[in-house]
This record gives structure tokens, C-alpha cells and sequence, in this order.
């Protein structure tokens, strides 16, 4: 089934909006408050699913099946080669979707992924955009203690 422009677009209105601009690999965000949210919530396993197949089901009841672009702290989801199905059961073929971080509903883990490992990676990589100064350079922290550096 082939829906127009406006129609697809009425689809997707409530749901999220079509991205025609494509990026390359998923980067750690170099916005602090990004990564401070990245690393104390279950966002990471998300970003880790970069490169995937997989199905993010919506608010509105409708699903979206396609690889993972790339997830944003605010869990906003960038899907390619998307097959949209709205909630009347109607498919549609995309090339890209972007769907904003409260219309998610549910995202599925596909089964082979090992869930602890994948986070560990993603902590790992926040904590090297973190600490990319080295050890030597960067702010010293200071004793509490008087007289003690």
C-alpha cells in the first residue's frame, strides 16, 4: 500500500516526524547535561542498540521497525530503512523516522544482545569523552583537608 506525501504525514503526524537528513555513526553527545542523564539512566542500553533492527512501538498505538540511527539522552530515536505501521494496521515504507523521546512506548531489546555488557560500553564510552584530557591535564581536585594537596 502507497500513501501520498500529505497522507503519510498525517500518519506520522501524532506519532513522530520524518528526518530527510541522514548522519553517519552514533557519537557520545559533548553536551554535559546529555551525558550526566546518558549515565544515570537506562538510556545507554538504548544507545547501544546503534546499527540494529529493531521495533519501537508508540504512544498512539502504531510501530516503527528499522535500524538505529541514533538515540539522544532525551531517548529521541533516528530509525533508517523504517517499516511504519500506524494503528489501523496500515504499513508504510520510509527511509528515515525520527521519533521524539515522549511517543516512545516501548523499545524491543533484540534477543541476542547481552543487556550488562552493552551498558558497560556505553558508560565506558561516555567516560572517555568524560576524561578526554588524560590524566594529567584537566581540573585537580583538591583535598577537603587544610594543608593536604
Amino acid at each position: 500500500m502507497v500513501f501520498s506525501k500529505s497522507e503519510r504525514f498525517a500518519c506520522l503526524r501524532l506519532a513522530s516526524s520524518v528526518c530527510n537528513s541522514g548522519t553517519g555513526p552514533m557519537e557520545v553527545s559533548h553536551s554535559i547535561r546529555e551525558r550526566t542523564i546518558a549515565e544515570n539512566s537506562l538510556v545507554v542500553l538504548l544507545q547501544g542498540l546503534q546499527g540494529q533492527v529493531t521495533t519501537v512501538d508508540l504512544r498512539d498505538e502504531s510501530k516503527a521497525r528499522g535500524r538505529v540511527v541514533n538515540v539522544d539522552a532525551f531517548m529521541n530515536v533516528r530509525l533508517e530503512e523504517v517499516l511504519y505501521q500506524d494503528r489501523k494496521g496500515r504499513l508504510t515504507k520510509l527511509a528515515d523516522l525520527f521519533i521524539t523521546g515522549r511517543n516512545v512506548r516501548y523499545v524491543h531489546i533484540p534477543d541476542h544482545m547481552d543487556i550488562v555488557e552493552t551498558i558497560k560500553t556505553q558508560l565506558a564510552r561516555i567516560h572517555r569523552v568524560r576524561d578526554f584530557s588524560g590524566k594529567q591535564a584537566g581540573r585537580k581536585e583538591y583535598s577537603t583537608k587544610k594543608g593536604k594537596k
